[in-house]
């Protein structure tokens, strides 16, 4: 009682001194540990019920088996390979390691690093060949050198993918695993394998697409672009095509997470309709949580490179329709003028699947279970079931199913409306500085119309009085 007493007396010190965030933080740990406290002198809810089981012991055989989502998303994987976007391999069957790795010195890295040399000559060759072309013109203008950063801008994620993509390469495969595990633990709580059956022609078509858009999109900007040479062509046509394969990536792994949790969510209705589901429950809010640590390592593996993907949309987004926007009111539209709103609707639809798709897969693995366990009726069902559904809510709001590009930024579709809005106020900047340009241009002209107009009437002056 004494020391009750002393701890309640030690609590009410720290709360008074504590600010808002720390007094919260406080509370939430002194309510868990009541909850622990109560678990444990409640005999008929026994603490190992609560307690996350160690480690499942896994067939290597069994895991290749029931690896759906590897065996359905497969050719994006082999695409990436080839393209020496990133290099993971997958274990032999049969093999008892790790089912994919990532090692410096593996065949697939070794490909990598001749494909990206080869493809770096290229970009330097037709790098080099723009800036001594801007640097030997004489029309310096603003615009001109707007026009050549846009495409220029479009060469750095090649430039930085050794940092963005391979660096982070050994978080990819622990992000592949985890699909592996997750899905054979499925199969153990559930009783049934997790089936992907949109997720093959999917990905085969996106592997297509992700190409034919490359080829369509730089051709367009030949044709369309009046100094666009068809040899530089070649210098793009991977770079487009390692976006699109990224975003088709994202697509494929939020379409997998949509569909894992709709399957889940019906096994969930099911178990919370059998009688003293409590046991059951325990291993599916642990299996949620796998889900939802799933998620978050997405964004993990990948955050530099979606990082730097989004900084490239937003910078080539700005620069393009500065661009197009100025050349329409100085010399009206042109077929120039189209193909940068080419790149605009471009760059503006690939942050748009990926913020959409992350939404809906946020919500469909975090809201969607929220609800269900909310809508149940506590008063029907036993003590260690009632226990467990404010375990499994506890568990949803302290892992939020959040994709987050490891800390610096959210995926979600408020990155849409933040992008566009600092866009909005960079372009409304832009303008005014074009504007101020064109009003010194007039006035320029201006005066030099006049001095013009006031030498000819002199000199027809002097031509009257000398006659």
């Amino acid at each position: 009682m004494i020391h009750s007493q002393m701890e309640d007396a030690q609590y009410e010190i720290r709360h008074q001194v504590l600010n808002p965030n720390q007094r919260q933080q406080l509370e939430d740990r002194r309510r868990i540990k009541e909850q622990l406290h109560q678990l444990e002198q409640d005999n008929e809810s026994p603490t190992h019920m609560y307690r996350r089981k160690l480690k499942i012991a896994s067939d290597v055989n069994l895991l290749d088996q029931h690896d759906s989502f590897y065996h359905t998303t497969k050719s994006l994987l082999v695409l990436f390979q080839i393209m020496g976007v990133m290099p993971i391999m997958r274990s032999p069957k049969g093999v008892d390691m790790p089912r994919t790795t990532f090692t410096w010195c593996s065949k697939a890295f070794l490909w990598a690093y001749f494909i990206y040399a080869c493809e770096t000559v290229i970009v330097l060759v037709v790098a080099r060949e723009r800036i001594n072309k801007f640097i030997s013109t004489s029309d310096k203008r603003f615009d001109e050198v707007i026009y050549n950063i846009i495409f220029m801008s479009i060469m750095v994620p090649h430039f930085l993918l050794p940092v963005a993509s391979w660096r982070n390469g050994s978080e990819v495969a622990k992000f592949k695993n985890m699909w592996t595990d997750f899905q054979y633990k499925y199969l153990i709580v559930t009783g049934k394998p997790i089936v992907f059956p949109k997720l093959y022609p999917i990905t085969w078509t996106l592997c297509i697409v992700s190409w034919s858009l490359s080829l369509v999109i730089i051709l367009s900007q030949y044709y369309l672009q009046p100094d666009f040479q068809f040899c530089h062509t070649f210098a793009y046509y991977h770079i487009i095509a390692m976006l699109n394969g990224f975003c088709s990536l994202w697509f494929v792994n939020c379409t997998a997470f949509g569909t894992a949790s709709k399957a889940f969510a019906k096994e969930l209705t099911d178990v919370l309709a059998t009688e003293r589901p409590a046991a059951k429950l325990t291993e599916y809010r642990h299996l949620w949580v796998d889900l939802s640590h799933m998620m978050q390592q997405l964004g993990k593996a990948y955050s530099n490179m979606y990082g730097i993907y989004c900084l490239v949309i937003f910078f080539t987004t700005i620069i393009a329709t500065y661009g197009s926007l100025s050349e329409i009111i100085e010399h009206g539209a042109t077929y120039k003028e189209v193909g940068l709103f080419v790149i605009v609707f471009y760059c503006m639809s690939l942050l748009f699947i990926i913020c959409n798709e992350a939404h809906h897969a946020s919500k469909r693995v975090g809201l969607n279970f929220q609800e269900r366990l909310l809508n149940v009726n506590l008063t029907t069902v036993d003590k260690a079931t009632q226990k467990e559904v404010e375990m499994f809510l506890v568990a949803i709001d302290k892992n939020p199913p959040t994709m987050n590009l490891d800390g610096y930024a959210n995926i979600n579709r408020g990155l849409i409306t933040s992008n566009i809005s600092f866009m909005a106020t960079y372009l409304v900047v832009l303008m005014q500085f074009k504007l101020t340009l064109l009003r010194q241009s007039a006035k320029n002209a201006f005066i030099s119309a006049l001095k013009a107009n006031l030498s000819r009437i002199r000199s027809l002056d002097a031509d009257k009085v000398n006659t």
